[in-house]
């Protein structure tokens, strides 16, 4: 019996698909919270970029499953694979961990400490070190080598900007340096 490649990478980028939706339902009712507890949303300049970059990175995807005669490889789709369910135990992780805390907008919680339990022992980012897998492994899943590495530098560069305000602001309300053991 031959592999239906093609099937099984439409199956995981539906998937993906679902799941993201289902996140931002997630990230409203947490800021939600947040903000009654007294939290508050860190205006970020490049949060338009970070959706547009995930929507677009999935339109494509879906575009190029549905519509383009692609090439599997094996040997780089079972190797994406198990990058892309790394990515994923990452994310779910740290959005567990995180609780009611995590959105998928800079949100703070003044006074709370800083989570540094579960896999934030380990990663101080883990959402993003499994964003980061995932936009890397999914487009070479089907050798589609131009869209992770495109992707991949896009995501860079917000999560750039991103990683420095959000430190910034869990140092100044979080005590995020001391929890961390960072250096001032």
């Amino acid at each position: 019996m031959e592999i239906n490649y093609l099937l099984i990478f439409r199956i995981i980028i539906f998937f993906t698909i679902l799941q993201r939706v289902a996140e931002l339902f997630i990230s409203k009712k947490n800021e939600k919270f947040i903000l009654s507890k007294g939290g508050m949303i860190i205006k970020e300049g490049n949060y338009i970029f970070m959706v547009l970059l995930h929507t677009f990175w999935l339109l494509t995807l879906a575009y190029s499953a549905l519509y383009l005669d692609l090439n599997f490889s094996p040997y780089f789709f079972w190797t994406s694979l198990i990058v892309f369910i790394v990515g994923q135990i990452l994310r779910i992780t740290a959005i567990k961990t995180l609780g009611n805390r995590w959105s998928t907008r800079v949100v703070i919680l003044p006074e709370a400490p800083a989570i540094n339990s579960g896999i934030f022992k380990w990663f101080r980012h883990p959402n993003y070190l499994g964003v980061i897998l995932e936009l890397v492994s999914l487009p070479m899943m089907a050798s589609l080598f131009n869209l992770s590495i495109i992707f991949s530098l896009l995501n860079f560069i917000i999560l750039f900007f991103r990683i420095r305000l959000e430190e910034e602001n869990l140092k100044k309300y979080n005590e995020y340096t001391k929890a961390f053991n960072l250096q001032s």
